[in-house]
């Protein structure tokens, strides 16, 4: 069996639970240790929970001075020489509506101005302000030690394996169109040896390619996580799950009522607890996970397809080892079974 085979075989179990009657869940649950098992091997989750760790850091580092996108924003400008927003999106990563909105909260917090292109009136150029520049010192070193926390952990050998693993997933998608991540001018970003830049493009991918992948279904790939997880183990109320997966309940309530309101999910009060409700899926939830369970997979694929077969196990293990080792730090560090 190759490493690929092997990968897709990690979630077989889960799909024959995914294709079983919804009524067995009601005699039997999976130990909440087995689902989030399978979730310790998917590189969807493992990027979304170092994203999740990315921004802790730097804000820790900082001391809640901006935000990683806003600290990547500064940088990006001082690096740009006057780039309008459109190139600040490309030199990040990101759409031009967030950058947008990253720039807006940067002018309001006096770091940024946007003056007139003097070549093209119709184009403004953001730029630092006198603030904005006593500032970089800062941001600079913040940015740096990021970088250096999150692979504390790894060896030079490890990390110039995890860097160019993650190099070729994140520039197998640098030119924005149908079905692909936003665009990344990877050649001139300020950020292509970034570690934590790579590993928020290569959930960027992710994302796009699930989205790609299960289309014309209308659901996100933490969506689909929740079918998974709570026909897995039904009977989760909004503040079990959160804890289990790792994610803010307010973010969680949103991802469960909009799967509720779908029909998808059935929310019940509980028993014990009228306060509280308890989601499982329905029977239409449990067939749309089934359905949507090989194009997941596929989307995977198409993910680590920059990596020779035999990497994939090796990039993995890198990434679990970051998140085991600041999972801890984060405000909802999720249960999961590392020592299983």
């Amino acid at each position: 069996m190759t490493e690929r085979d092997h990968w897709g075989h990690g979630m077989a179990e889960g799909r024959e639970r995914i294709a079983r009657p919804c009524e067995a869940d009601a005699v039997r649950r999976t130990p909440i240790a087995e689902v989030m098992r399978i979730f310790l091997r998917k590189p969807g989750f493992l990027l979304s929970r170092i994203d999740q760790i990315a921004n802790a850091l730097y804000g820790l580092a900082s001391e809640g001075a901006e935000t990683l996108a806003q600290a990547e924003m500064l940088l990006a400008i001082a690096a740009g020489g006057g780039t309008d927003q459109v190139g600040l999106a490309r030199a990040c990563g990101v759409d031009t509506s967030t950058t947008g909105v990253i720039l807006d909260n940067l002018q309001q917090a006096g770091l940024v101005t946007r003056v007139q292109d003097r070549q093209d009136r119709r184009r403004s150029l953001p730029m630092l302000t006198d603030k904005g520049r006593a500032r970089m010192p800062g941001v600079a070193e913040a940015f740096a030690a990021l970088q250096d926390e999150m692979l504390r952990d790894l060896d030079a050998v490890a990390r110039a394996d995890l860097m160019d693993q993650l190099g070729r997933i994140a520039r197998a998608d640098a030119e924005e169109g149908e079905g692909s991540a936003p665009r990344w001018d990877a050649g001139t970003s300020p950020f292509a040896a970034a570690p934590s830049l790579l590993c928020r493009r290569a959930l960027q991918i992710c994302h796009a390619q699930f989205a790609a992948c299960v289309a014309p279904l209308a659901i996100t790939l933490r969506q689909f996580s929740a079918l998974v997880i709570l026909h897995l183990h039904p009977g989760l109320s909004q503040v079990d799950y959160a804890r289990i997966y790792g994610l803010d309940p307010s973010t969680c309530a949103i991802v469960l009522k909009k799967l509720a309101a779908r029909g998808l999910l059935a929310a019940t009060r509980s028993p014990d607890d009228r306060r509280k409700t308890l989601y499982a899926t329905t029977a239409e939830g449990a067939e749309q996970a089934a359905i949507i369970q090989p194009a997941a997979d596929r989307s995977e694929a198409l993910v680590l397809e920059p990596l020779a077969p035999g990497e994939v196990t090796r990039f993995l293990a890198l990434l679990q080892a970051i998140a085991r080792r600041h999972s801890p730090r984060l405000r909802y560090p999720g249960s999961l079974p590392w020592d299983a």
